[in-house]
């Protein structure tokens, strides 16, 4: 299977990057980056968000262009102009963000893009969507490839765009981000399907923050540090704390820094909260100052839908809300707000406007507040102020890059969600409900997050922690609470807290 140049009798890396830059305004995203693939080979491509691995692999892609290095495929020096260019000489990028051709089928998603397709006879659609099937098949997949893009989720998506790369005969498949968007039985598929890739002599890139994943599947990991590739592991001398340690340069000693905070009165408690469609069914709970309470579910549990109706975004059919002592009425995310209760949401792009800048992102809650407090009129805000608050949350949470100007588009997703935890720092809200703040982020960032919410709980800020990683709920919160079909069906102190008796209340019945 290996391949052998020049008449050689050693084996050669079908694709060499040779001191590879990129640099976009005010930033160089990749510095000097080299790397090599082997013929059926996986090579993971690890680092924190910002690290510079999408950018990397959008650069060997041709996606973007690389500004300076070299490439060599087959041992060729070669500059593709383009994706298409690059899949046509073998090379296939799947995005993070997949978006197929919503109003095209699956089959002809796959098909999109080649030379002298016209439209099929009837007798080609016939071979056609025979071999469509089948490619399928071989991926695990019994679905209809006449069926549109616009009626399958994120994993079919990204199945036909491998089926996509099968078809045109990739020798490499570059996936960015792949797991992102996959539920655990979906990624198991995935990642067995690119074992099976791998056994066809087809090569893969596997970018991700998911060092587990990549440690089941890969061959090799590259590490990739301040866009630098800062080390390299065979599989034989895979270890998950050397990897993280050459990700952040920093020792970690643990990943989730709880500390005993002194927790004080109660500022929040919610008696019997229902919402008028039936996911969230007679809530009661309370949380207090320097508290990080952790609720807990799976999907479909009521998490989120609680949340929402909490801070009014969802109709509260009954319940009771007290802040402070004094019941209040929330009928709208704004009254929650007014009330010292901040919500960061699952899905933390819907808390940044990407046209403003990082600095202007941070002071908008602040901004709205005075609108209201000033009766309608904008009062001026005193930009030294504002940029030495943004400097500060920059710091703090180490946002890169270090500009309060850089517009929010150009972050990476890291750093754009830090931006986002800012906006909810600058309200002073005593109250900060955080809905999964640390998906879909890289370990080092985890642990800056983490660190922050126990910093606001020292400061006498109540936390309500919602996340699906277990391991974190046990480990930061003061109190676990556990839901299952929008109730609260248990509750745990941190002492008495156990993995197997929070997964058995939030999965099965009580007796």
């Amino acid at each position: 299977m290996s391949t052998m140049y020049n008449g050689g009798n050693s084996p050669q890396p079908i694709l060499v990057v040779e001191n590879l830059w990129k640099r976009f305004p005010g930033v160089v995203a990749v510095k000097g980056a080299s790397i090599r693939v082997f013929e059926g080979e996986i090579v993971g491509l690890v680092g924190e968000n910002g690290a510079g691995k999408s950018t990397l692999l959008k650069c060997i892609t041709s996606v973007i262009r690389k500004d300076s290095g070299k490439i060599f495929w087959f041992g060729r020096l070669v500059d593709f102009h383009s994706p298409s260019e690059a899949l046509k000489n073998g090379i296939m990028y799947i995005p993070q963000d997949i978006v197929l051709a919503r109003n095209l089928s699956i089959l002809d998603n796959i098909f999109l893009g080649m030379e002298g397709k016209k439209l099929f006879s009837l007798k080609e659609t016939r071979r056609e969507l025979s071999a469509v099937k089948q490619l399928l098949s071989e991926l695990g997949v019994d679905i209809d490839p006449r069926i549109k893009g616009r009626e399958v989720g994120a994993a079919i998506a990204q199945i036909t765009l491998i089926a996509r790369a099968l078809h045109f005969k990739a020798k490499l498949v570059a996936l960015d981000e792949p797991t992102s968007a996959l539920g655990p039985v979906e990624v198991e598929r995935l990642l067995n399907i690119m074992v099976k890739l791998k056994s066809r002599g087809i090569s893969m890139i596997f970018v991700s923050h998911k060092i587990e994943e990549v440690m089941k599947v890969a061959d090799r990991i590259y590490v990739m540090r301040d866009g630098e590739i800062v080390a390299e592991f065979d599989r034989s001398k895979f270890d998950l704390n050397e990897i993280i340690k050459a990700m952040i340069a920093r020792e970690i000693k643990e990943f989730y820094p709880k500390e005993k905070v002194t927790i004080g009165e109660t500022i929040l408690e919610v008696r019997n909260l229902s919402d008028y469609y039936g996911l969230v069914k007679r809530v009661s709970f309370y949380v207090r100052r320097g508290e990080i309470l952790g609720i807990y579910g799976i999907v479909g549990s009521g998490r989120t839908e609680m949340t929402l109706t909490l801070i009014g975004y969802r109709r509260r059919k009954e319940g009771e809300i007290y802040v402070k002592g004094v019941r209040v009425d929330i009928e709208k995310p704004s009254d929650a707000f007014k009330y010292g209760i901040a919500y960061l949401p699952e899905d933390w792009r819907l808390a940044l406007v990407y046209l403003l800048s990082v600095r202007e992102n941070m002071s908008l809650p602040v901004v709205q507040n005075m609108k209201r407090v000033d009766l309608g009129l904008i009062s001026p805000i005193n930009l030294l102020t504002e940029k030495e608050l943004a400097l500060k949350f920059i710091e703090t949470l180490r946002i890169v890059p270090r500009d309060p100007n850089r517009k929010a588009l150009y972050l990476s997703g890291g750093n754009r969600q830090k931006v986002a935890l800012t906006k909810l720092l600058a309200t002073k809200a005593d109250v900060l409900i955080l809905d999964e703040p640390t998906h879909g982020i890289d370990v080092g960032t985890k642990v800056e997050i983490r660190k922050l919410m126990v910093d606001l709980a020292r400061e006498g800020k109540a936390i309500v922690l919602i996340s699906s990683e277990l391991p974190e709920i046990i480990n930061m919160s003061d109190r676990i609470l556990v839901m299952r079909e929008g109730r609260i069906v248990a509750e745990f102190t941190r002492e008495q807290a156990k993995e197997e008796d929070i997964i058995r209340a939030a999965i099965l019945e009580r007796s």
